[in-house]
């Protein structure tokens, strides 16, 4: 069995893409198996599990792998996300959050494993993914369901500004990895524009066919029904301080 993991930054849209994949019959997608790991035992835990030994996972993964792993299925992945922190000296590369999650060691093992493939998926609009960290944080809602109506927000302009220059430089590390690794970026809001074109590119890259499907595709909906400014109340101010320091779009590349 062939092993792929889904990188990126946290809310990216990575879990509506991982459902998405894991619908073709040849492909089985974990959640994010290492989350709630100890920060030393991530890689190991990773490691055993892309084997198809799921002993080391926490029970919910368990459960969730039980029912959805087949050995006959040519892909074993999940997915591996990282903390954009605003907490940070000198450079988001001192990030504790990033020491903990072993952004670098990541990179490292991943190298050694020129036979994992990594899909990248990354969020450009910087706006609309910081109104997304800041409302799920208010609301504790991360996947699946709405936003409530008439929700909003002020965002700190500095910690809006930290977090966006440590999100740039996690994508930046990760997309390093086309270096080592068969590696594919996608676009959340390429997928968000037509998810059925964005993840038969995923499953093209696996080398799977977009037609073995274990059943429909689902209608991925985003959690808020507007735009940034209907949901950061220092909208404005926001923008143009952004729009000075040419971070309104994600600057990796």
């Amino acid at each position: 069995m062939k092993n792929f993991i889904i990188v990126g930054v946290q809310r990216t849209g990575s879990s509506a893409l991982a459902e998405s994949i894991g619908l073709n019959q040849m492909v089985t997608c974990g959640w994010e198996w290492t989350q709630r790991v100890p920060w030393k035992r991530k890689i190991e835990v990773a490691e055993r599990a892309l084997t198809g030994d799921f002993s080391l996972l926490k029970q919910e993964d368990k459960d969730h792998m039980t029912k959805v792993f087949d050995q006959r299925k040519s892909w074993l992945g999940f997915r591996r996300l990282f903390r954009a922190s605003n907490k940070w000296i000198i450079h988001p590369c001192f990030c504790p959050a990033l020491w903990l999650d072993r952004l670098e060691d990541h990179i490292r093992w991943l190298g050694r494993r020129p036979d994992i493939h990594i899909i990248h998926i990354v969020r450009h609009e910087a706006l609309d993914w910081l109104k997304s960290v800041y409302i799920a944080r208010k609301t504790n809602l991360y996947v699946g369901s709405a936003y409530p109506k008439g929700i909003k927000c002020k965002i700190p302009v500095r910690s809006a500004i930290a977090r966006l220059h440590t999100k740039n430089w996690i994508d930046r590390r990760l997309s390093t990895l086309k270096h080592t690794n068969p590696y594919l970026q996608l676009k959340y809001e390429d997928f968000l524009a037509d998810q059925d074109a964005v993840t038969d590119s995923a499953w093209r890259f696996l080398g799977c066919n977009p037609s073995i499907l274990n059943n429909s595709k689902p209608l991925i909906h985003k959690q808020s029904s507007g735009t940034a400014a209907d949901y950061i109340l220092n909208y404005d101010k926001l923008f143009l301080k952004l729009r000075r320091l040419n971070l309104l779009t994600s600057q990796f590349n």
